[in-house]
């Protein structure tokens, strides 16, 4: 890993734990975009923006409270789409 961090701050653990926040944060935009099409939106009229960064986020919350799987979540709701209703409500 190439870092700034001099060796005493870039100590192993210190190091771990930088690289698994990157990801975290990288699969978190991964999901938006390859499940939600996040990233194909040109919608940039008035508040719509912000209304599907909501939105988005509120779908990957429900997804989440299913499966840690976006694909399995997705399956889930598959057969029966007012689950994710029944969850909201």
């Amino acid at each position: 890993m190439i870092t700034s961090l001099s060796k005493v701050e870039a100590s192993p653990q210190v190091l771990l734990d930088l690289n698994r926040k990157h990801w975290g944060i990288e699969i978190m935009h991964r999901n938006k975009d390859v499940f939600l099409g996040e990233d194909a939106c040109t919608s940039r009229k008035d508040a719509a923006p912000h209304n599907i960064f909501i939105l988005n986020n509120l779908v990957l919350a429900v997804l989440k409270s299913v499966s840690r799987s976006p694909t399995k979540a997705l399956e889930y709701f598959q057969h029966d789409k007012n689950r994710a209703i029944r969850l909201c409500s």
